[in-house]
């Protein structure tokens, strides 16, 4: 069974639309009858026009992430991701179908599609939704009634590996002082590595005690060159200062070059740190230990939250995070939780 709503685009409506809709379905159940696929009739006889399709309503709405990439609230790259994914997935499998007639049949067995073809539940994921969004903009704008129930590619909780602080100090000792710093900034504050490598001089705040770290920018790619734009959130944070931070700030930042603008952390050359650069370097000093946003993000939110006793608000706060369930998992799998209860097990 399929819900139709339109003939070329054309919704029906009134009196003479109940008419043409009444034609339209004797015209289709007799062409399924003659051995005609109910999906082919369809598209025979009630198929949407090029503006209804849903590639055409999906490229309208990568056109209002580039209008929001223009605004500066969106990152370059996410529309480029939007482009990609309309590109290469939903044009080619939704080509001809109005975006009136997509339910969750379609949906799945595009799902379905998808992880024949071997893709990961990540890719999964953000396929479906990228359409969802689409959809879901299309209802706001009072185009679509409402937005239809899409299938859910669910995977097994992943469970971050992480490192005690002890560890992470070691590693840091490893570093020469150039690199030290963002490092050691994401680490013992929770940083994200694009929003460190974005950091200017003039985003700490030396005005109190504790000094005070500005958060409101990331660089949108791995290249040193790449733009600089909101953080994944698009929230600003202003986070306290760490002592171990501070003593590295004193020693090594030259302060005049606050009103310049000048990047806090740069490599050699006096470029911003590109992720690559870090990466080696970290991944050298630990010697593979663990990833670099393992051993400094994940590292400093299980400590905060089970050796620290930092509140989970605040850590969820300091780290950036919309939702606290993306907090609440160093909880559950920081090295103190195992110890107690490995400790259980021993009484």
């Amino acid at each position: 069974k399929r819900d139709v709503y339109s003939l070329a685009g054309v919704a029906f409506a009134g009196d003479d639309g109940r008419a043409v809709a009444e034609a339209v379905k004797q015209a289709i159940e007799l062409a399924v009858a003659g051995g005609l696929d109910l999906d082919t009739a369809i598209d025979r006889f009630a198929g949407a026009s090029a503006a209804d399709r849903i590639p055409s309503a999906y490229r309208r709405y990568c056109d209002h992430i580039d209008s929001l990439v223009q605004a500066g609230e969106r990152s370059a790259k996410t529309a480029d991701e939007y482009h990609r994914i309309g590109r290469v997935e939903i044009e080619p499998h939704f080509k001809m179908v109005s975006i009136r007639d997509l339910d969750f049949a379609r949906l799945e067995d595009w799902d379905r599609a998808l992880r024949e073809r071997g893709l990961s539940i990540k890719s999964r994921s953000n396929y479906l939704g990228a359409l969802k969004a689409c959809t879901t903009w299309l209802v706001r704008r009072g185009e679509l009634r409402s937005v239809v129930t899409f299938p859910v590619a669910r995977s097994r909780e992943r469970i971050p590996k992480i490192i005690s602080r002890a560890r992470f100090l070691e590693i840091i000792a490893e570093l020469e002082p150039r690199v030290r710093g963002p490092i050691l900034l994401m680490g013992m504050m929770g940083v994200r590595p694009g929003e460190a490598r974005a950091l200017d001089i003039s985003d700490v705040d030396r005005s109190g005690d504790p000094w005070r770290l500005n958060v409101s920018k990331a660089i949108q790619g791995k290249r040193s060159a790449d733009p600089i734009g909101p953080t994944k959130t698009k929230m600003m944070r202003v986070i306290p200062i760490h002592p171990l931070v501070r003593t590295w700030m004193e020693a090594h930042v030259d302060w005049t070059g606050r009103l310049r603008r000048e990047p806090l952390f740069t490599m050699n050359s006096g470029k911003r740190w590109c992720h690559f650069e870090l990466y080696k370097r970290w991944r050298r000093a630990c010697n593979n230990e663990v990833s670099l946003y393992e051993g400094t993000k994940h590292q400093f939110a299980s400590h905060a939250v089970s050796e620290a006793g930092i509140d989970l608000d605040r850590v969820r706060e300091m780290l950036g995070h919309t939702d606290a369930r993306s907090t609440r998992i160093y909880a559950k799998f920081a090295p103190s939780s195992l110890d107690v209860f490995n400790s259980d097990w021993e009484d």
